[in-house]
């Protein structure tokens, strides 16, 4: 008997030991690469944004700077070494780049002067779909192969390709501009990604449900065909939007449950009265990833900022 109780004492111990550093992540995701000392002035500007990655600016007049970032993807996390690169808004570039503003380097480089020299005043121009990044500058040219982050797989391709990201897609995190006066909204929260949903969440993901089926309601009577296939509903971003302190929902809608279905995303923008849903679909181009802007005033979604 005494025996027993030692091996269900020692199995508790191990089971803590490993499972509360789990549950104390998911509730608080905090991250190397995130600011941490934000002054009241950039909070207050950019509501939207709950956490700033702290990009070292090397030459602000081109929006390129360095970041140390942990890296979380399925309960761990790793250290990654980037170039980031900002495109201004509104302009071409800005929505052919989407949210593609990490270029992969190493640490060595990230710690050497030297290579901040290079950076500082080079030329950057980028090869078919922004998968690397060629600086050059006087004689020297070197390649950098963009580094996707966050990175989503949707709910139902997650175990093949895990989502990584730098919250564990908890926050809404952003990269303020060199000059503070816009920041890029880089990951937005995915409350209902996780299984199971707590009530206050179950019951956000009910209210967001009713209001996607009211839209494949009217999608109906105007005449589109669709079956209201809310499978990734789950894979639905939220974040502040309009500033008024609700959750507002980006989610993704398909016509039918085949591999070629048609795909349109919706902004379910809280109000007074509910939501009041909008067609984003255009916003986010080819992309299914989210990324846009905030100028201090609104958030402007993907191309849809110009």
């Amino acid at each position: 008997m005494k025996r027993c109780k030692r091996l269900i004492s020692a199995f508790l111990t191990i089971l803590a030991v490993l499972v509360l550093p789990l549950v104390a992540h998911a509730a608080d995701v905090n991250n190397i690469g995130f600011k941490k000392d934000v002054s009241p002035v950039l909070k207050e500007r950019f509501g939207v944004c709950e956490e700033f990655l702290d990009v070292k600016w090397i030459d602000k007049s081109a929006s390129v700077g360095t970041l140390k970032a942990d890296v979380h993807k399925q309960g761990m996390s790793e250290t990654r070494y980037l170039i980031v690169r900002l495109e201004k808004p509104g302009s071409k570039a800005f929505a052919a780049n989407g949210n593609g503003i990490f270029y992969e380097i190493d640490e060595k480089q990230y710690a050497n002067r030297e290579f901040e020299k290079f950076l500082l005043g080079a030329h950057y121009s980028f090869s078919h779909e922004r998968v690397f990044m060629t600086v050059k500058k006087g004689k020297k040219t070197d390649r950098f192969p963009q580094e996707p982050l966050p990175f989503e797989a949707f709910i139902t391709h997650e175990s093949d390709f895990p989502n990584r990201s730098f919250s564990s897609f908890s926050k809404t995190v952003c990269v303020a501009y060199p000059d503070e006066k816009r920041a890029f909204v880089i990951e937005a929260k995915k409350p209902f990604m996780k299984s199971p949903l707590d009530d206050k969440t179950k019951q956000a993901y009910d209210n967001v449900a009713r209001y996607a089926q009211e839209q494949c309601g009217k999608l109906e009577s105007a005449g589109t065909k669709t079956d209201c296939n809310l499978n990734y509903l789950k894979d639905s971003y939220s974040l502040d939007a309009n500033g008024d302190g609700k959750d507002d929902y980006v989610v993704l809608l398909t016509d039918r449950k085949t591999a070629k279905a048609r795909a349109g995303r919706y902004l379910l923008l809280s109000g007074k009265e509910g939501y009041v849903a909008t067609d984003v679909s255009g916003c986010l181009g080819e992309g299914r990833f989210l990324y846009g802007f905030s100028d201090g005033k609104s958030f402007h979604l993907g191309r849809c900022s110009r």
